[in-house]
């Protein structure tokens, strides 16, 4: 059976072994100066060839080409790059935050595999008119200590989020003082304006409903097990930050036969390398935010499965509308012309790379591929960004600086392309690598010329991102957008109840960011997870690239 995959093997490990280097994580902030633009350039172009599509699914092993289970048969194993530092919810937009919080924590409704809305601790709904929307609980939920589930629980986090302003944008679309519990199971809540998607927001893993008793009986220290309470298939056992989080079954989980394992650990680990070597061991049950340029290599080896998923997150460029000289629109268009999208989008991510076709990934409400082809149909021109850049008053060129995770390998890549590209347009562009929490309050303190940050429109509409970007978010200071012609029309499409005319309106609110050049789309994002043959059931969720690992079984 090892032969079965040899000779594709052999060929992935030639090929890794001339891949460009990555660029590694630091504890400190680095700063690239501007590099000569020929040896990257060509490197961009040639890894710019015509996509392939994701390689098929591998067929499975038998069982007796497997390693052992890292943890032993009885134990499920879990890796991923982002350590959430924290179990409380809502703390973090960062989707490896929302995930682990997910196995605990339930939301009040969820997305099913064919993407339709259904209800987890909200049974059934209605709306008493466009700005009121009554909830009906689910019954006889209990949170893992054995208390029960109430609508207390809900009005009380959601009020908290606002009273402590944590990064939930979702339920800021809710009035924390026209929230009305009516029983025990029926809750009203009251919105800031007509939002006819606020179902589809609340289905985000960022929504997960903690126990109150819990908070304050523990004073709130969400790295106690005892206060990281929650309704969900797991509960936390204990929790090494930096390395790993042991979990068991919640065994008063209200969804009937899960978790299918009982016990469940992940490993954090901060570098995509790291990862990548960790999932070739084959003893890992499922591996996410591996190398990405490693996948075919992998998915070439025994025992081994790469599963690829089409998600509702786009990767941005954001341009600074505030910030000089980025708060000339002149000058936004004229970088988005210097840069080939294709070729920093397949350097970064190889096979997996899907370049932008549209402002959010298609098939979602709100997008258009026309509309797009309009503004960055004509991709990668010199010569446009040059004219673009004499019109703004820079014949000569101008200084830039691009901010990024410094652990974040794709990212890193493609600011190195675009570093390459945009210095033949008389560009000097320099490279801020800075560790996730110092960047994030970096660029939320609109301090950056530009950054690439990804947006999820997990609403499976465009206002899951656009909601992102209003007044009173943390990040529309990413961007400095003001124009409130955006917001109103944002607005106008929350009350649009016409599934057909909200998407219309969704679409206006696009070709705003597009004509004023304040995002440049550049990678409709395939997440790849490596997953064990002996492992059945993994699935990757469409609205937030959830993984229900209390669903996954061993062969």
């Amino acid at each position: 059976m090892f032969m079965k995959k040899s000779l594709a093997l052999i060929l992935a490990a030639a090929l890794a072994a001339v891949s460009l280097a990555a660029c590694g994580g630091g504890s400190t902030a680095t700063t690239t100066a501007a590099a000569a633009p020929a040896e990257t350039q060509a490197a961009a172009a040639e890894a710019a060839a015509p996509a392939e599509a994701a390689p098929a699914e591998a067929a499975p092993a038998e069982a007796s080409d497997l390693p052992e289970p890292a943890m032993g048969a009885e134990t499920l194993t879990f890796i991923q790059n982002l350590d959430p530092g924290t179990w409380q919810p809502s703390t973090d937009d960062e989707q490896g935050h929302a995930r682990t919080n997910a196995l605990i924590y339930d939301s009040l409704f969820r997305y099913s595999k064919d993407k339709v809305l259904e209800g987890a601790l909200c049974e059934s709904w209605e709306w008493d008119d466009d700005s009121h929307l009554r909830m009906h609980l689910r019954q006889g939920v209990k949170f893992s200590n054995g208390t029960d589930f109430t609508a207390e629980d809900v009005v009380w986090f959601i009020k908290y989020v606002h009273e402590t302003n944590l990064p939930n944008s979702h339920f800021f679309i809710i009035n924390p003082d026209d929230i009305v519990m009516e029983d025990e199971y029926t809750v009203i809540l009251g919105t800031k304006y007509p939002c006819a998607t606020l179902p589809n927001h609340l289905a985000s893993s960022e929504c997960g409903i903690p126990s109150k008793k819990a908070f304050e009986e523990y004073n709130g220290d969400y790295l106690n097990p005892d206060c990281a309470v929650g309704t969900g298939p797991y509960k936390l056992v204990s929790y090494d930050q930096g390395d790993r989080a042991v979990l068991t079954a919640n065994e008063y989980s209200w969804r009937e036969g899960t978790p299918v394992v009982k016990d469940l650990v992940i490993r954090f680990m901060s570098s995509y390398e790291s990862i990548a070597t960790e999932a070739k061991t084959r003893t890992y049950d499922v591996v996410v935010d591996a190398n990405t340029r490693e996948f075919d290599q992998i998915d070439a080896m025994d025992g081994v499965h790469v599963v690829y998923g089409q998600t509702a997150k786009t990767e941005y460029l954001l341009l600074n509308c505030k910030k000089a000289p980025m708060d000339d629109p002149k000058v936004r268009e004229a970088f988005a012309r210097a840069i080939d999208v294709t070729a920093c989008v397949k350097l970064a991510y190889g096979s997996s790379g899907n370049p932008a076709q549209a402002f959010i990934v298609p098939g979602i409400a709100g997008s258009n591929t026309e509309t797009y082809q309009k503004y960055y149909g004509a991709g990668h021109d010199i010569e446009a960004a040059k004219a673009l850049l004499a019109e703004a008053g820079y014949p000569n060129g101008l200084d830039l600086e691009i901010s990024v995770i410094s652990a974040n390998t794709q990212h890193c890549d493609m600011a190195e392309a675009m570093q390459a590209q945009v210095a033949e347009a008389g560009i000097n562009l320099s490279i801020n690598k800075m560790e996730s929490a110092p960047l994030r309050e970096y660029i939320d303190g609109g301090n950056h010329h530009m950054c690439i940050n990804a947006f999820t429109a997990q609403t499976m509409e465009a206002d899951g991102f656009l909601a992102q970007v209003q007044p009173g978010t943390a990040t529309l200071n990413r961007i400095g957008y003001e124009n409130q012609e955006f917001f109103d029309t944002y607005e106008k499409g929350c009350g649009t109840l016409d599934e057909t005319e909200r998407a219309k309106v969704w679409e206006e609110c696009c070709e705003m960011l597009m004509k004023d050049y304040a995002m440049v789309p550049l990678n409709h994002k395939v997440l790849g997870a490596i997953v064990r043959d002996d492992i059945d059931g993994f699935w990757w969720a469409p609205d937030y690239e959830e993984i229900y690992l209390y669903e996954l079984s061993r062969k």
